[in-house]
């Protein structure tokens, strides 16, 4: 003789005593959140690789009055093979002065169309302009090697009113606030985590307060623990799922937009970036592929806590129910 719990419709009726309308949308919200969070964390993290891994390395020397002659070649001009004489610009005596450093060590003075590029956001067209423009400088230090600390005194004193700038600086408080928000959004995902199985366990505790004379009944007649467990944890884990999975594809608008516009910070300062609207065929090149790989889990995640909440909370109120 077939149990009524043995087919397909198992008698308790789950669709009525779960609420299926407020966990679905309540899940829905909190995968959004989770969304948002996770891609906080991907790019503090990419934050602070990028810096770690090459930007620290960068100096960034200004020179003033670049074109005009050094102290000492002003002075005493040096002999060309003509026999002219040719002063060294103050520019080209910081350059010199750079082949001290570290072997690998590239040394690049900006040209004045690239000054005129970097000057562009607070002067517009800068390229015909009367303003007299230093000389930027860019070093990018081999990895691994530190720049001599007395750097900025030995180019002074050569050539004065030399300013060196040490990324190095910038990128230790830029890793120390990466990692903070690092560590931020996992304490937001563990809370998004805990309101979540809080929210289940909270629906299965009303699902099972409302079917409890039937449960008494079924449980009476020979269904286990494990099969009732298992119908309840499938119906919330199916909700979870399809919450989840909603609430993941409308955080993929804001997602986008905050990607490209976080996308100059990415690139080199002489690169431009589109701000066109983007083509949603060209989403797993936009981005990144780790915050991809989250997303796609993050419904599945999402899905294993409610079935896991659930599973707990009625084997727990099976063993206490007389």
């Amino acid at each position: 003789m077939a149990l009524p719990f043995s087919g397909r419709k198992d008698g308790l009726s789950l669709s009525e005593a779960l609420p299926d309308r407020s966990l679905f949308i309540l899940v829905a919200m909190m995968s959004f959140l989770a969304a948002l969070t996770l891609t906080g964390a991907t790019g503090a993290r990419a934050l602070s690789a990028r810096w770690a891994g090459g930007a620290a390395q960068l100096l960034t020397i200004q020179v003033s009055a670049p074109d005009q002659p050094t102290p000492a070649t002003a002075t005493s001009p040096q002999k060309t093979a003509a026999g002219s004489s040719s002063a060294q610009t103050r520019a080209d005596s910081v350059l010199a002065r750079l082949s001290d450093l570290p072997p690998g060590t590239q040394v690049h003075r900006l040209s004045k169309e690239e000054l005129a590029h970097l000057l562009t956001p607070w002067l517009g067209d800068a390229s015909n302009s009367a303003l007299p423009l230093p000389a930027v400088i860019e070093v990018r230090l081999p990895k691994g090697a530190e720049p001599p600390a007395d750097l900025e005194q030995t180019l002074n004193a050569q050539v004065p009113g030399t300013f060196v700038e040490h990324n190095a600086e910038w990128s230790t408080r830029l890793r120390a606030l990466a990692d903070s928000l690092l560590a931020c959004a996992a304490l937001a995902l563990a809370t998004v985590g805990g309101i979540a199985a809080m929210i289940t366990g909270l629906a299965t505790r009303t699902g099972l307060s409302t079917r409890r004379d039937i449960i008494e009944i079924l449980h009476g007649l020979g269904a286990t623990d494990s099969y009732i467990a298992g119908r309840f944890a499938g119906r919330t884990g199916g909700l979870a799922l399809g919450g989840a999975i909603l609430g993941t594809l409308l955080a993929i608008a804001p997602l986008v937009f905050l990607f490209r516009m976080a996308a100059p910070f990415a690139v080199s300062s002489l690169q431009t970036t589109s701000m066109t609207m983007p083509d949603w065929r060209s989403l797993p090149d936009m981005l990144p592929h780790d915050l991809l790989i989250g997303l796609a889990g993050l419904p599945f995640v999402a899905a294993f806590i409610g079935w896991m909440t659930t599973q707990i909370m009625v084997r727990i109120w099976l063993r206490r129910m007389p």
